[in-house]
């Protein structure tokens, strides 16, 4: 009787739906291929220099094409941005706004050497004053950044005001987000990528990591440098939290290290 009696309660807890939180799992994937000879550089602003608003940028891109889509598997995983290939552009800490258009005329730098093509743009909104933090990497339609280390680039410059620091050491370890955003149409019928960007530092599971946090809850701690895929996002808002952490578990200290975005899925 006891052993039809144990049986039958966990039969029933077997049957009992599980918890939203229970349901979300995230899985490492290995990084799609990219060529070592892709380079991404800003000439202006030049690091430290003093501009106004609106901003003005230029982006210049070589071995690496913008605006066709990204022929890997991976693209038929995800959701994917109807820009295709682009350059993820973050300012400070706010989430990045994608480009891949309006090419300029001239397509050599300074120096005489020639890049595949490069990019004018205006920033999306005006910025405060002071100085600010600007974080230039390439991305597959898919979301997914390119890691190698000329694909990325980062430097400073001031609006207006020479006076005003930006709060951070970009010598120090430190944490870039880049997906998952609203920047591309996430659905409940796929997995979402997690990706981002480590400076200074490497991930082992007994040195920095990468806490994720979804929802107000710890999902894993991420000790390799590489994208993810979460699954069992329903449809509706979530926020997804990247740390970076020390040996002792610790927060790196740093305003770039703790890093929360809202997402929607769809």
């Amino acid at each position: 009787m006891k052993g039809i009696l144990a049986l039958g309660l966990m039969g029933a807890l077997l049957s009992q739906p599980l918890k939203a939180e229970d349901q979300i799992r995230v899985q490492a994937v290995a990084r799609t291929p990219e060529s070592i000879t892709t380079q991404v550089a800003v000439p202006y602003p030049r690091n430290g220099q003093i501009v106004k608003n609106p901003v003005w940028m230029q982006v210049r891109v070589e071995g690496y094409p913008l605006g066709t889509g990204s022929q890997f598997d991976r693209a038929d995983e995800l959701a994917v941005s109807d820009m295709g290939q682009t350059l993820h552009v973050v300012v400070d800490n706010m989430p990045y706004f994608a480009v891949n258009d309006n090419p300029a005329i001239d397509p050599f730098d300074e120096e005489g050497y020639f890049y595949d093509t490069s990019y004018k743009f205006k920033f999306p909104k005006n910025l405060s004053m002071g100085e600010h933090v600007l974080r230039v990497f390439a991305a597959r339609s898919y979301g997914e950044s390119l890691k190698g280390e000329k694909a990325f680039f980062v430097s400073t410059f001031n609006v207006g005001d020479a006076n005003s620091k930006y709060d951070v050491d970009l010598t120090k370890p430190y944490l870039t987000y880049n997906e998952p955003t609203n920047n591309i149409y996430l659905v409940q019928s796929k997995p979402v990528l997690l990706d981002f960007l480590i400076s200074n530092c490497e991930l082992t599971p007994d040195g920095y990591k990468v806490r994720l946090t979804v929802d107000g809850k710890m999902a894993r701690t991420l000790a390799s440098w590489q994208p993810y895929y979460i699954y069992g996002l329903r449809k509706g808002n979530h926020t997804v939290r990247l740390e970076l952490i020390d040996r002792n578990d610790k927060r790196v200290p740093g305003i770039f290290n703790d890093v929360t975005q809202t997402i929607t899925i769809h």
